[in-house]
């Protein structure tokens, strides 16, 4: 059975990720799902391993206010898509926090094929 990890850090990402699952689940019945999402992927059963509202920050003075939060989550999120060991990691938006889990997750298991959906 085929693995993959969807990581989104936006309700707008969340949309995009179940649009293409949805999509994905029509032909491919046998994949594993696991995710770093919102109530979109929950609505078509993908399990997220936390609330995404514990990422999403917009105002700067959040992000700086939440930088430790945000980092913890950063490895938290790693640790989880090891420990899954996804054929795929599927980013979805929202670079600054995707992109950072993808580059560190690269370096640990270089053979996870990542693929991101919709540059910023």
């Amino acid at each position: 059975m085929k693995k993959i990890f969807i990581l989104t850090g936006e309700p707008s990402g969340d949309r995009l990720a179940a649009d293409v699952i949805k999509e994905l689940k029509k032909s491919k019945l046998d994949i594993e799902y696991l995710a770093v999402g919102g109530q979109h992927l929950n609505s078509i059963g993908i399990k997220s391993i936390f609330n995404q509202k514990d990422i999403t920050y917009i105002a700067f003075t959040d992000i700086l206010l939440n930088i430790f939060k945000i980092k913890r989550k950063i490895n938290e999120t790693v640790k989880k898509i090891l420990d899954f060991n996804p054929d795929i990691l599927f980013s979805v938006d929202s670079p600054d926090f995707t992109l950072r889990v993808s580059k560190i997750v690269k370096l640990k298991k270089p053979n996870i094929k990542t693929i991101h959906f919709i540059a910023p």
